[in-house]
């Protein structure tokens, strides 16, 4: 049995990798709606997808789409492995992205 993908903001949109690990990254909104289940177009894997709460969700899209530069628009849940794997911020809580937001100079 696979796991769950785990849903994270890459470039201001969601996306989750395959938990199969064969390397793909699917975006997770279809037709501005979330996706029920993840399923791999390269190796086929149907698998659930694990989601912030969705009050969060919404939350932290306001905050990151405020930010002009889109690749500058992310966010991953606490221990995510492709955060852990490049030393980037995960887990950060809606309030973090803002005081980030804010040192930057993004209003």
């Amino acid at each position: 049995m696979v796991d769950d993908a785990l849903a994270y903001v890459y470039s201001g949109e969601w996306v989750a990798e395959c938990p199969a690990e064969c390397g793909s990254v699917q975006t997770l909104f279809k037709d501005g709606r979330p996706a029920p289940v993840f399923h791999c177009v390269y190796c086929s894997q149907l698998a659930g997808i694990t989601w912030p709460q969705e009050r969060e969700m919404a939350d932290m899209m306001a905050v990151l789409m405020r930010r002009p530069v889109p690749h500058t628009r992310n966010w991953y849940p606490r221990d995510h492995p492709v955060a852990l794997k490049f030393r980037v911020p995960h887990g950060q809580s809606v309030r973090d992205l803002l005081d980030e937001n804010t040192e930057h100079g993004v209003i």
